[in-house]
Parts: C-alpha cells; sequence; structure tokens
C-alpha cells in the first residue's frame, strides 16, 4: 500500500470517528432536551423512559464503533511509524555488494513480476515487490535498468 492509500485510509478513520463524535453529542443534547421536556411536562414518564432506553442503546453502539475506530487509526500509526523505521535503517545502512538471502526474505513478503504501465499497456519487466507490512516497492523498467548497470560494470572493468 502506498503512501497516498495508507494516508487516505488514516483520513477516512479519522473523518468516520469525527462524524461518530458528532453523533454521539448530538444524541448527548437530545437526552437532554427530553430531560428537559419531562421536568416541564411536554410529555409523559413512560415516552421519556422509552426514549431514553432507545438513545442509551444508540450511544452504546456508537461508543463501540468509536473504540474500534481509535483502534484500527492506532495500529495504522503504528504500522506507518514501523514501516518508516524501516525505510530510515535500509536508507543508512551501506549497500550489500552481493545478494543476501536472509535480508531479502525478511523484509520482502512476494514479488510480482510483470505489471502495466500508466497507458495500459502490459510491461513484462516491471517488478513490483511486496514488502512485509503491505507496502510495495516498484521497479519499472527492470530490463532497462539492468542493462544500464552491465554496460556500466563492463566499462568499469575495461578501464581497471
Amino acid at each position: 500500500m502506498s503512501y497516498v492509500a495508507e494516508s487516505a485510509d488514516n483520513d477516512e478513520s479519522v473523518r468516520k470517528k469525527q462524524q461518530i463524535d458528532k453523533d454521539i453529542s448530538s444524541l448527548e443534547s437530545k437526552k437532554l432536551r427530553m430531560t428537559d421536556m419531562l421536568i416541564d411536562g411536554t410529555i409523559f414518564k413512560e415516552v421519556y423512559e422509552e426514549k431514553m432506553v432507545d438513545f442509551t442503546r444508540k450511544l452504546h453502539k456508537l461508543s463501540e464503533r468509536k473504540a474500534l475506530i481509535e483502534d484500527s487509526i492506532c495500529t495504522q500509526k503504528d504500522i506507518n511509524r514501523r514501516m518508516s523505521e524501516l525505510r530510515d535503517t535500509l536508507e543508512k545502512e551501506k549497500v550489500l555488494d552481493e545478494f543476501d538471502r536472509v535480508v531479502f526474505e525478511s523484509i520482502i513478503d512476494r514479488v510480482i513480476v510483470g505489471g502495466y504501465e500508466e497507458d495500459g499497456t502490459p510491461d513484462p519487466y516491471k517488478l513490483t515487490f511486496v514488502l512485509k507490512g503491505n507496502q510495495a516497492g516498484t521497479v519499472p523498467h527492470a530490463k532497462e535498468q539492468f542493462k544500464e548497470k552491465a554496460k556500466k560494470s563492463k566499462e568499469e572493468k575495461r578501464v581497471s
């Protein structure tokens, strides 16, 4: 999942939480108005009690949903923090000169070979590395990059 998608998911969760907070506040206001109406004698006690049971049930459901969304937000923040730490570590560490299978398997969940360009044309040389933690890194035009790297390597060998 990309940063944009993570951010959108997180923003959506925050919006849902804010809406639930508004709904809870609205129900609390309605409860207060119902109490005022009972005191003023505008409604009967039976109607008041029915409405209060209904409001309490709705508040309980909203509170449960709010708790789930808050937990989701915290989990997403934790995942984002851990992925950021992983990226920082990978950027700060020295480049490996040779393939290390243990490092590869501890970071990469799976590799997808092939894909499509933005215009819809197939690209069989596109590599997508799905990192553990639902992150993905794409290497477009992998064939050209490999050829360029091989060409530079040959030139360096000729010079030395």
